[in-house]
């Protein structure tokens, strides 16, 4: 509608059968979106982004940023094993995910479950199995909870030896989420919030976090905030994860997966990203492991 109104006030009446000159009468066919665009004097327009947000007049001065793609992202920094409540086992996973083309996959089973000495059983599991699948990388990773108090269910000197940590709400959603998020934030060790607002799609969000003050916090501490790839999360949804993305934060697109099917879900991630008008560069994974390393804490 937005675009139909601008064509208007250039004297152009754009319809589902052709762009016609209201003053010459001629009119105007294209074989493709690409030719459409260019003859209404727009760069060419990814239905991402098609929102009315700000992409018209971007487009008018060829101001679009180049958008992530699903071949940018070179692994998954979230998935789960059979470790805690994943489906598949971690050698399954880790050939699922190198079948996709990933060099390296973040293996972020639930602190909760690999209390006993089970952490330290799964990271000779990994060694193993890394001896074997490289130069694929399977990271050693946890996905700690955050607790009512803000506190991490892990011990500092668990966490200090892990490639990767994520920190995630989930319990007491209405227990200062922000505050506990913030706190989270300031661990040395927490490179990643997890679907930071907790969002369920067609479920009451029972979270009231201030995604500015989380964004701001991001920058502050040098944490990472995760676009979540399960269908019924998509957190951070669009709006917000443009916004960290506008402020300087790099987001980590993941697919939380607990199954070897579930890691495709990379592609729901990604076109959340596109419709954040993210470009590969402000996407943590369309770099080599040995870059992300330098950019963690």
């Amino acid at each position: 509608m937005a675009l139909r109104e601008d064509a208007v006030r250039r004297g152009l009446s754009v319809s589902e059968y052709a762009v016609t000159n209201t003053e010459t009468g001629e009119t105007f066919t294209a074989a493709d979106e690409h030719e459409l665009y260019a003859h209404l004097g727009y760069a060419y327009i990814p239905p991402e982004l098609r929102e009315n947000g700000g992409e018209l007049e971007a487009a008018r001065r060829d101001g679009l940023p180049v958008l992530v793609e699903r071949a940018d992202i070179r692994g998954d920094l979230h998935a789960h094993s059979t470790w805690s409540d994943g489906k598949a086992t971690l050698e399954e996973m880790a050939l699922a995910a190198r079948a996709l083309g990933h060099e390296y996959l973040a293996l972020c089973d639930h602190a909760q479950r690999m209390r006993d000495g089970r952490l330290e059983r799964q990271w000779e599991e990994i060694d193993v199995l890394n001896e074997r699948l490289a130069p694929f990388r399977i990271l050693k990773g946890i996905e700690v909870n955050i607790r009512a108090n803000g506190s991490l269910d892990v011990a500092d000197e668990l966490l200090e030896p892990l490639d990767w940590v994520m920190a995630s709400v989930h319990t007491s959603f209405e227990n200062d989420p922000t505050g506990r998020v913030l706190a989270a934030m300031e661990s040395p060790h927490v490179d990643c919030i997890g679907h930071p607002t907790s969002r369920r799609i067609g479920v009451p969000n029972p979270s009231s976090i201030e995604v500015e003050k989380v964004v701001e916090a991001a920058l502050a501490t040098g944490t990472f905030l995760e676009i979540n790839s399960q269908p019924d999360r998509l957190d951070l949804r669009d709006a917000h994860a443009r916004l960290a993305g506008e402020a300087g934060v790099t987001l980590v697109v993941s697919s939380d997966g607990h199954s070897t099917k579930a890691l495709g879900y990379l592609e729901l991630g990604v076109a959340q990203a596109r419709r954040a008008w993210l470009t590969k560069e402000q996407i943590l994974k369309a770099r080599p492991w040995k870059a992300i390393e330098r950019m963690r804490k």
